[in-house]
C-alpha cells in the first residue's frame, strides 16, 4: 500500500504550471510586443528575466524572432503540448486509484471475514447443550474486549459450573476482561468460593447478588446467550443490537448492586444478605410461584427456601401460606424500603 501513496512520477513528463512571474512576463510580450530582452520592465534581473523567456519559448508560449525580438504565441496552438503532462497525470492517478480501492477492497474482505465471526442472524436457536458449549467457547476465543456471565444457580461444583477453565484463563491471558456474577448462596459452598477465587486470581472480577438472576453470556457487545425454556441445555443467541444492549445494561444493574465475593462475611452482612433472601421469597410467594420455583430463581435448596417462610410465617403470626399473603398485602411491608 505505500506505494500507492508515494507521488507518481514519468520521466520526460514535467506539465507546465507557469508562476507569477512568466505571466507578468507573457503580458508585457503580449501588450507591447515584438520587444527585446533588454526591454522587459526596468530593474527586473535579467538573468532571471533570461530564465523565464527560455521557459517561455521551450513551453511554446513565445517565439524568437529576427533581432533577438519576442514574440507571443497564441496558447490555443500549443494547449495540446500544455496539458499533454498534465492529462498523463490525471491518467496516471485515476490508474492508482483503481488499484488502491481493489486493495481497500481486499482488505474489507479481510477485515469483514473477521468480523463475521459475530455475524448472523439476529436470533439463532441452538437445542442440542453440546453445540451450546461449544458456541460459548467458540464465542469466548473470538471476543477481543469483555465477556459478561451471569450465572444463577448457588452452589455447585467447579466442574459443573458452564463453561470450562480453559476458555476463560484463555480469554484472561489475553487481556479480555471477564465479569461473572453468582447468587450470594455461592459464597457458602467452599468448591464455588476456591473456584471463584482461582478465575479472579487470573484478572476476573465475581461478584454475588441477593435475588433472581438469570443465566445469560455477553459477548463483546456484540452477541449474548439465554437458555431455551422448552429445551433445557439449550440456548438462543441474539445479535440484535438493541436487545444486545439491553442485555448489558440489565448486567451492569446486578453488577452495580452486587458484592465482591472476596468481602469479609460478618455478621451484619450475613444478616442483611439473609434479610434480602427472604423479603426475594416473600415476592416471589407473593406472585404465586411454588416453592420450587422460588428455590431455583433464588439459587437456594428448596428445604432452606421453605425455612425462611415458616420463620416469616412465626414472626408475623401467621399460620397460613393465605394468610402470610394477606398479613403482607395489608402491611404494605414488601412496598416499604425496610429491609427487615
Amino acid at each position: 500500500m505505500d506505494s500507492l501513496l508515494r507521488e507518481r512520477t514519468r520521466p520526460g513528463l514535467r506539465p507546465v504550471q507557469l508562476t507569477l512571474t512568466e505571466l507578468a512576463s507573457y503580458r508585457r510580450i503580449v501588450n507591447d510586443g515584438p520587444l527585446r530582452l533588454e526591454d522587459l520592465p526596468a530593474g527586473q534581473d535579467r538573468a532571471a528575466s533570461a530564465s523565464t523567456v527560455e521557459r517561455l519559448v521551450k513551453a511554446g508560449l513565445v517565439r524568437r524572432l529576427a533581432a533577438g525580438r519576442l514574440a507571443a504565441v497564441d496558447p490555443a496552438h500549443v494547449s495540446d503540448r500544455l496539458l499533454e503532462g498534465w492529462e498523463e497525470r490525471v491518467q496516471g492517478a485515476q490508474s492508482d486509484l483503481m488499484v488502491a480501492r481493489e486493495q481497500l477492497a481486499e482488505l474489507g474482505l479481510i477485515y469483514a471475514a473477521r468480523q463475521r465471526d459475530f455475524q448472523g442472524p439476529q436470533f439463532e436457536r441452538i437445542e442440542s447443550a453440546d453445540k451450546v458449549l461449544r458456541t460459548v467457547e467458540r464465542y469466548a476465543g473470538e471476543s477481543r474486549h469483555e465477556v459478561l456471565a451471569a450465572l444463577p444457580g448457588g452452589p455447585r461444583p467447579a466442574a459443573e459450573l458452564p463453561g470450562s477453565r480453559d476458555w476463560e484463563g484463555e480469554l484472561l491471558q489475553r487481556g479480555v476482561r471477564l465479569r461473572t456474577l453468582y447468587q450470594h448462596a455461592a459464597r457458602f459452598h467452599p468448591p464455588t468460593v476456591a473456584y471463584a477465587e482461582e478465575v479472579t486470581g487470573l484478572g476476573a472480577e465475581v461478584r454475588t447478588v441477593t435475588g433472581s438472576l438469570a443465566w445469560f453470556l455477553v459477548f463483546d457487545r456484540k452477541a449474548f446467550l439465554v437458555p431455551l425454556r422448552e429445551a433445557p441445555g439449550g440456548a438462543l443467541i441474539v445479535r440484535n443490537e438493541d436487545l444486545v444492549a439491553f442485555a448489558v445494561e440489565m448486567f451492569n444493574r446486578f453488577w452495580t448492586a452486587g458484592e465482591p465475593i472476596g468481602k469479609p462475611r460478618d455478621k451484619a452482612f450475613i444478616q442483611g444478605l439473609t434479610n434480602q433472601t427472604q423479603r426475594s421469597i416473600l415476592q416471589h410467594l407473593v406472585d404465586g410461584a411454588d416453592d420450587r420455583a422460588t428455590a431455583r430463581a433464588l439459587g437456594i435448596s428448596v428445604r432452606t427456601c421453605q425455612r425462611h417462610v415458616s420463620e416469616i410465617m412465626r414472626e408475623l403470626g401467621a399460620t397460613s401460606r393465605l394468610q402470610l399473603g394477606y398479613l403482607l398485602r395489608k402491611n404494605g411491608l414488601l412496598e416499604s424500603g425496610d429491609e427487615g
